[in-house]
């Protein structure tokens, strides 16, 4: 409190109005956001937006998505894929993404003891090998996002949605890293929000 009292009272104008431009400044990006709501809650959002006067576009449920726009500047890192390979079923790569020629740094050399918390581990590797696949565009492919639509049909949380942020992991991922790190035996794996 001490430290505030030595503050005067134009140092403190000069804080707020600091304040002020940066928080405006953060006001100026815009953000798409996609949400399953009530009329009710809608209503809300609305009026929480008129009081505080700030703008909202709504995209008719007709068009899939908002239209994107892309910084002219960024390029994705993208991995090629090796077309002299034989192409996986399962994780659509050139060659399979748990292939010993896509081997990282981080893979398990051998496989580890059944035990209870094994899924911890699991996480790990699947958010690497998310990010493989990720950046080879196997999440772009057209036959994954038609898997992936079907499943969020399936759910019936979901079934409305266009788009969900939750990938599907291939079973050639799901089946090296659940040897590495096993469930013992009777305790069956989670497997997918989808399955």
């Amino acid at each position: 409190m001490a430290a505030r009292d030595e503050i005067e009272g134009e140092e403190i104008e000069d804080l707020h109005e600091q304040n002020d431009t940066e928080g405006n400044e953060s006001h100026s990006e815009k953000f798409k956001v996609s949400l399953m709501i009530t009329e009710e809650q809608k209503s809300r959002i609305f009026e929480l937006f008129e009081e505080n006067d700030w703008e909202i576009e709504e995209v008719p449920e007709s068009q899939d998505t908002a239209p994107m726009e892309v910084d002219s500047g960024y390029e994705p890192f993208r991995i090629p894929q090796d077309d002299n390979s034989t192409e996986c079923v399962y994780c659509f790569c050139k060659p399979c993404i748990t292939d010993e020629r896509n081997r990282q740094m981080w893979w398990e050399t051998e496989n580890h003891a059944a035990r209870q918390n094994n899924h911890a581990l699991r996480k790990e590797k699947y958010k690497n090998f998310w990010t493989m696949l990720f950046h080879r565009g196997v999440f772009l492919d057209p036959r994954y996002m038609a898997i992936k639509e079907e499943a969020l049909k399936r759910d019936p949380r979901r079934r409305n949605l266009l788009w969900h942020r939750r990938d599907i992991l291939p079973k050639c991922v799901l089946e090296m890293v659940r040897s590495w790190f096993p469930n013992p035996v009777g305790v069956p794996y989670m497997g997918h929000m989808w399955e």
